[in-house]
């Protein structure tokens, strides 16, 4: 076990997380099973006759704190470096236990996502007085997701407390596999563009950041020129659509050339080595990340919280989602461009 300050929050939080998301899921799961939560409950009598407002005010302070849980894993990791031998960057640490930092880096914006889907479903609800099924959806919702911050937080104990400096076989440099032609996003970028694909694959990029803007910014000028100002469901799906393509575009233009380029190393595609590099550029990916995040929140609540009792609220909290997402997405567009734009002068 490494021991540092990121590593001791980090087992901290787990703990707590893996006791309370224990806590709150056999809570939960009994109520349920009981027949005590159902589609016909209204909010005010699950509280008061299954106890369940203690574990939602429990569910809203953890699952806050476990929001910060993923970037301070990346953060944690980064500490390691130094005390793991071979280690160059983020990737030669994740070799030491790869299958178990393999599940925690998959899980890890998972977990991230559907924590701020509850989060904002909840208030939603708790501002609507809301009552019969979406109540009911609203706790499932927090069922599943504390099933997984368990699963998350266990990995994260068995991680960290197994990593050690000195017992385990050197690891190698990043360069040995992920610049091998045989990446992943280097095979992805050829079939798609051809073997000359930067060029055109950066063009892309740049074309469906603004493309999606340009999306949310007509769909929330036309919500504020109508006279319901209401979002149409097809209309949050096509910029959901369209924020999938983006994620799946950008990751595959960050690594193959965005990250080279700012790195100034032409050759060498590591996105772990881009966090270390380049100072700025975890604050790029993660407004990327929660511009995104929030284009999924806005779908998501149309799915789950579409419902007669949110028909006054809905509207606005998908109006603050799209302008928070257009914010984020915006600010990391501009700070990648200034960023090429100042290695070609």
């Amino acid at each position: 076990m490494i021991l540092n300050p990121f590593s001791i929050v980090m087992l901290l939080v787990a703990s707590i997380s893996t006791i309370l998301g224990l806590y709150g899921s056999i809570l939960l799961l009994k109520v349920i099973i009981a027949g005590k939560i159902s589609p016909h409950t209204s909010e005010k009598h699950t509280g008061s006759e299954t106890g369940t407002n203690r574990v939602i005010s429990l569910a809203v302070i953890v699952l806050t704190l476990r929001l910060f849980s993923y970037p301070l894993f990346y953060a944690t990791l980064q500490s390691f470096v130094k005390d793991i031998e071979g280690a160059m960057c983020i990737y030669g640490v994740t070799q030491v236990l790869p299958r178990l930092c393999s599940f925690l880096e998959i899980i890890k914006p998972l977990i991230f996502f559907f924590i701020g889907q509850w989060l904002i479903l909840h208030f939603l609800t708790r501002q609507n007085k809301t009552t019969g099924s979406l109540t009911f959806r609203k706790l499932k919702l927090l069922l599943g997701v504390s099933i997984g911050i368990v699963a998350e937080s266990i990995g994260e104990l068995i991680f960290f407390l197994s990593l050690s400096a000195g017992s385990h076989t050197p690891v190698t440099c990043c360069t040995s596999k992920i610049d091998s032609p045989e990446r992943i996003t280097a095979i992805l970028s050829g079939y798609l563009l051809g073997h000359q694909y930067e060029q055109p694959l950066l063009l892309f990029y740049y074309l469906s950041n603004l493309f999606l803007l340009g999306m949310i910014g007509y769909f929330l000028r036309r919500r504020r020129s109508t006279v319901r100002g209401a979002f149409r469901k097809h209309s949050v799906g096509l910029v959901f659509s369209m924020s999938l393509m983006n994620l799946f575009l950008s990751a595959l233009a960050v690594p193959e050339v965005i990250g080279p380029r700012l790195m100034n190393l032409p050759y060498h595609h590591c996105p772990y080595c881009l966090l270390q590099y380049v100072p700025d550029s975890p604050l790029m990916i993660g407004l990327f990340i929660l511009g995104t995040c929030g284009i999924g929140w806005a779908f998501g609540l149309t799915m789950i919280a579409r419902d007669k009792e949110t028909a006054r609220n809905l509207p606005g909290w998908l109006d603050k989602l799209y302008r928070f997402s257009f914010f984020c997405l915006g600010l990391s567009l501009a700070m990648v461009s200034i960023h090429l734009v100042g290695r070609t002068l």
